[in-house]
């Protein structure tokens, strides 16, 4: 199986970075599942242009671990687009300067009352309180400077337009390769998509479940590491078997949408992400005039957090191939 043998490559070197979980993991085999479905001509472009990278020497060459051997070319290629991928957190942390000019904030996330094209259907849960009104979002092709780029959607927009016009300057091209492969992934990540609101407790949302106490850590974050905790090399597994097992016909008909892949996201966002427990527990804390409880998460749960994962992570680097192969 060769994606399965070609993914571990890919979480073994995940695994030698700082776990930021979906971010680091997520994002790396993301791209490795990519790097597999990706046209070898397009997969040469991609590196041509990464390599023209403004910080190409400090965050790519002089982070490469030791165990990766450059001269083998395709693992070596699957460990940069991963870098890639995972580049747009590392800007986080970039010194002030240099922070400023590469670190977008809101490009990661999306107000889920925020609507286009196939995505009709809100991301936010209302607990107790009415829904806010749709947000009626601008057509792609209006997207023409980053002034305009406020969230996930726009952003894919706009860096997937740099991306593809060879007229653009190079350097522009490889930050914007980061930033298509990075957001690709976190469009499939149902709470980068919405955020849930209700009357007192979270009045302004709560900032895509990161508000929610478990046991474990915010929402947010146990989703953002579900890979990690259940074992890399089972979800990498997991992951490998399912994409065998796929109609490749169907999504290779796809229209490459992401709006369609935030609709998605949704769906799983208002159905599946926000347990029927934490939803009484915010109506008994506001009713009590109380702070919400700290709650568990059941195994059955978990259990299904970690599927849906590994299925999102597995289209998403599907999808981020198909896309690259048919605009490049």
């Amino acid at each position: 199986m060769k994606i399965l043998s070609s993914l571990l490559v890919a979480v073994s070197i995940a695994a030698a970075v700082p776990a930021l979980a979906w971010d680091s993991v997520g994002h790396r085999v993301s791209a490795a599942v990519a790097v597999e479905y990706l046209e070898p001509e397009v997969r040469e472009r991609l590196l041509a242009i990464l390599r023209a990278h403004p910080r190409f020497a400090e965050d790519f060459m002089e982070q490469v671990p030791d165990f990766i051997d450059t001269g083998d070319e395709l693992d070596f290629e699957r460990w940069l687009l991963g870098q890639a991928a995972f580049w747009p957190d590392i800007a986080r942390g970039l010194p002030r300067a240099e922070r400023a000019r590469y670190h977008r904030g809101n490009w990661h996330y999306i107000d889920g009352a925020w609507l286009r094209g196939a995505a009709t259907v809100q991301g936010n849960v209302y607990v107790g309180i009415d829904p806010f009104p749709d947000i009626a979002g601008p057509a792609g092709e209006a997207i023409r400077s980053e002034s305009a780029v406020d969230n996930v959607v726009v952003a894919l927009d706009y860096n997937m337009r740099l991306l593809a016009d060879p007229a653009t300057d190079l350097g522009q091209r490889a930050v914007a390769l980061c930033w298509v492969l990075h957001l690709a992934g976190d469009i499939h990540q149902p709470l980068h998509t919405g955020s849930l609101f209700s009357a007192r407790l979270f009045e302004s949302g709560d900032a895509g479940g990161n508000g929610i106490d478990t046991s474990d850590g915010n929402l947010h974050a146990v989703w953002d590491r579900a890979l990690r905790e259940q074992g890399i090399l089972d979800s990498v597994s997991a992951i490998g078997e399912w994409l065998q097992s796929i109609d490749r016909d169907a999504i290779e008909s796809e229209p490459l949408d992401w709006t369609a892949w935030m609709d998605e996201s949704r769906r799983l966002m208002t159905s599946v992400v926000y347990p029927e427990a934490v939803e009484r527990e915010i109506l008994a804390a506001e009713r009590e005039a109380r702070d919400m409880r700290e709650f568990e998460l059941t195994e059955d749960y978990l259990t299904a957090m970690r599927r849906l994962s590994e299925q999102r992570l597995g289209l998403a680097g599907i999808r981020m191939a198909l896309l690259l192969n048919r605009n490049l």
